[in-house]
Order: C-alpha cells, then sequence, then structure tokens
C-alpha cells in the first residue's frame, strides 16, 4: 500500500509542479506595445543535491504540451538517468482531464489513475486497482487564483491520511509547502527561492531549502511553439 501511496503523491507532484506551464505565458513588447503570446511545448526540470558546494544530479521529469497548452505525457527520470516512470494523460471529448495511466521500470500493463470531481466541486486525483476501485485518493482545494493550495489524502476505505499544503506568491508560483501525516506529525517544511525567469517570466532556476536548509537546485529548460 506504500508504494501505491507514494506513486498517488508523484501523481500530485507532477500535476502541481507544471501547472504553471499550462497557462499561456505573454512577453511585452517595448517598441510597439503588443503583447507576443507563446505557449509551452516542452518542459524539463533538472533537481541536484547540494552537498559541501557540490551539485548532485537527483532526477528530471520532462513534460510534453500540445499547441492549447495540454499536458500530453511526463516522462520521470530517475538517479542514473534512466526513464523510471512514464507518465500518460486521458482526456474525454472536450478535452477536459480524466485521468492517466502510468508505466514504472518493466511494467507491461500500465497504472491506472481518475480524476473526478466530489459533491463539494473540489477536484479528486484517485489511483486505481485492477479491478477499478480507489485505492488511495487526493481531494484538492484550490484558491481564488486557481493554485492547488491544500491536498487531503485518504485511502481506498475513506481513512484519512494526511494532507500537503502550499502556499504561493503574487507570480502564483509556489514559495512554501509542507506534509502532515494522519497523526498530526509534520514534516520537513519547503521552501523555494527564485532565482532567474525567461524572457516570458517562467522560472528557470531556483533552490529548494528543506527546514530553513539549503538542499536542492532545480533548473528548468523551456521549449515554446
Amino acid at each position: 500500500m506504500k508504494r501505491q501511496f507514494i506513486l498517488l503523491l508523484v501523481f500530485a507532484l507532477v500535476l502541481n509542479s507544471c501547472k504553471d506551464s499550462k497557462k499561456e505565458v505573454q512577453k511585452l513588447d517595448t517598441e510597439d506595445q503588443q503583447t507576443i503570446k507563446k505557449q509551452l511545448a516542452k518542459v524539463t526540470e533538472e533537481n541536484f543535491d547540494i552537498r559541501n558546494d557540490s551539485l548532485i544530479f537527483k532526477s528530471a521529469t520532462i513534460e510534453n504540451f500540445d499547441k492549447d497548452g495540454n499536458s500530453i505525457d511526463v516522462y520521470w527520470i530517475g538517479k542514473k538517468r534512466d526513464t523510471v516512470l512514464r507518465f500518460y494523460r486521458k482526456y474525454d471529448y472536450n478535452m477536459k482531464l480524466i485521468g492517466a495511466e502510468y508505466y514504472e521500470e518493466d511494467d507491461i500493463e500500465p497504472s491506472r489513475d481518475t480524476v473526478y470531481t466530489d459533491m463539494e466541486g473540489n477536484r479528486v486525483e484517485a489511483s486505481l486497482n485492477t479491478d477499478n476501485q480507489i485505492r488511495w485518493k487526493s481531494t484538492i482545494h484550490q484558491d481564488v487564483n486557481g493554485n492547488d493550495v491544500l491536498m487531503a489524502y485518504s485511502n481506498g476505505k475513506g481513512e484519512y491520511r494526511g494532507f500537503d499544503s502550499l502556499y504561493y506568491d503574487n507570480k502564483n508560483r509556489v514559495i512554501k509547502g509542507f506534509y502532515e501525516n494522519s497523526k498530526g506529525k509534520r514534516y520537513s517544511t519547503k521552501t523555494y527561492r527564485y532565482l532567474k525567469t525567461d524572457d516570458y517570466d517562467n522560472w528557470i532556476e531556483r533552490h529548494m531549502l528543506k527546514n530553513d536548509t539549503l538542499s536542492q537546485k532545480q533548473l528548468r529548460t523551456l521549449v515554446y511553439y
């Protein structure tokens, strides 16, 4: 069960970490005051642990988008720079996200997730077993800007298993987050410092701190249509 819960956390992480990438970005031409719109086609994010002033590669994700800004697939790269997870999103005829299929290393058949809206209007992302029954799920609460601020986890029996809490700056970028389990134990608080952005004000370099200690450097390469 722990494995499925970790995969659900990965699912939520992938959705959230690339959420800002789906938004259309703009660049203002000061000469003619015309706004040029660009849509992301591909985002590669690399994570490096910082140890004794050295950078050690830890993981990466590669996400591809269509020309309408919909995320199509995500590839999770491990420490050995091999693909450890392949993640394919599923949409309905109206291009509304309804789930995903993903393969771990050596998988022949995919694992499946579903996405739906609960009675309170919250988005729910759930991991399914082979009988299409929910194993774990995350109920996601958003702020007025559409940012995911609280993700409450529960198992297939509906038993509460903890939550992730996220905080954003005025550019809708994650600046702080922590996980708290069902017993009230809060794990390390992560904070983010944004160092560089591209011409469209999308971040391309940031630092991640755990409990105020510099822990990781994260770099993004952004490709536009």
